[in-house]
């Protein structure tokens, strides 16, 4: 195959396929098709003929008639010539136009393809997101699973710290009242120890009142010991009442972290159904596209193959004529 001088396109034959130009290949001329005979040729030739001498047995009225019927020839000739000029003149308009629209709907295959290119391209793009979204999703579900799990060990621990703050509660509760009992016992020995120094002051001035006073300072003793273990055991309840305050603070504030823990939770099963519906839109967005593509693929085959046809028309259409 050789390329054609005119239009660029390989091709073989004596002729260009795709314009109709002569090829002229190396080594050896094509031998030229003889020039159409013009019709001032023609009516000269016709003229001369007439001149002529006549032939024998000939009449000058033959002769008349035939320069007539050469004359009419020749303008017949004329007309054909002119009317094949104009064919020829359309046909290679119509093949220029042929060929325009050939390297149109190259042109536009070319940025069809770009376009499919890109589109392939932003395909792979979205791919990628999407593997991105859906590993992002499901560490966002694990996440979630593993908040979940902690705010229910921590509203387990809620309810433990619960029962265990009530069970404080009750311990000092316990312990005020033992306190309190034990502050009214305190009361009962100073006023014991105040009944007993009366009495040993009243036993002084009677009979044995040095044995009785013995004995009174020793159930003050008694008293002071025992006024001093009950105000121990006060001080000790209201420790322990302030430990199980603290621990009941501390308890309300695991529990408030708990559930804030618990929101983020469904926060997160929330961002996993996004993601969910997000995959199911661009999954819906290539397929529109996917179909889009092949539509526009098809009238880009369509019009390559009637550009085509139209050419093939011209150029047979151009060799007839």
């Amino acid at each position: 195959m050789v390329r054609c001088r005119n239009c660029g396109q390989r091709t073989d034959g004596d002729y260009c396929q795709w314009c109709g130009y002569p090829i002229l290949r190396r080594g050896h001329r094509r031998p030229r098709k003889p020039a159409p005979e013009t019709a001032r040729e023609t009516e000269a030739k016709a003229i001369k003929k007439a001149d002529e001498p006549k032939i024998a047995g000939g009449s000058e009225a033959k002769a008349i008639r035939e320069a007539e019927e050469a004359k009419v020839r020749a303008r017949i000739e004329t007309e054909e010539a002119k009317r094949a000029k104009e064919a020829e003149a359309r046909a290679i308009i119509e093949a220029q136009e042929a060929r325009k629209e050939a390297e149109e709907a190259k042109e536009r295959a070319r940025i069809e393809a770009g376009e499919a290119q890109r589109a392939r391209e932003a395909e792979a793009r979205a791919i990628i997101e999407a593997s991105e979204a859906r590993r992002e999703a499901e560490e966002a579900k694990e996440k979630a699973r593993i908040e979940a799990e902690e705010a229910r060990m921590a509203k387990e621990a809620e309810a433990g710290a619960t029962r265990e703050a009530e069970e404080a509660g009750e311990k000092a509760r316990l312990e005020a009242e033992e306190a309190r009992m034990a502050k009214e016992a305190e009361a009962r020995a100073i006023r014991a120890a105040e009944s007993a120094k009366k009495k040993a002051k009243e036993a002084l001035e009677s009979k044995g009142a040095k044995a009785k006073a013995r004995k009174a300072k020793d159930g003050w003793e008694k008293v002071k010991r025992e006024a001093e273990q009950a105000r121990i055991e006060a001080q000790e309840a209201r420790e322990r009442a302030q430990k199980a305050k603290e621990g009941w603070e501390k308890v309300k504030r695991e529990a408030e972290q708990a559930r804030i823990e618990a929101q983020e939770a469904r926060e997160a099963k929330k961002a996993e159904e996004k993601a969910r519906k997000s995959r199911e839109d661009w999954e819906n967005a290539k397929k529109e596209a996917e179909t889009e593509e092949a539509k526009k693929n098809e009238e880009a085959q369509e019009k390559a193959r009637k550009s085509r046809e139209e050419w093939e028309r011209a150029r047979k259409e151009t060799l007839e004529g």
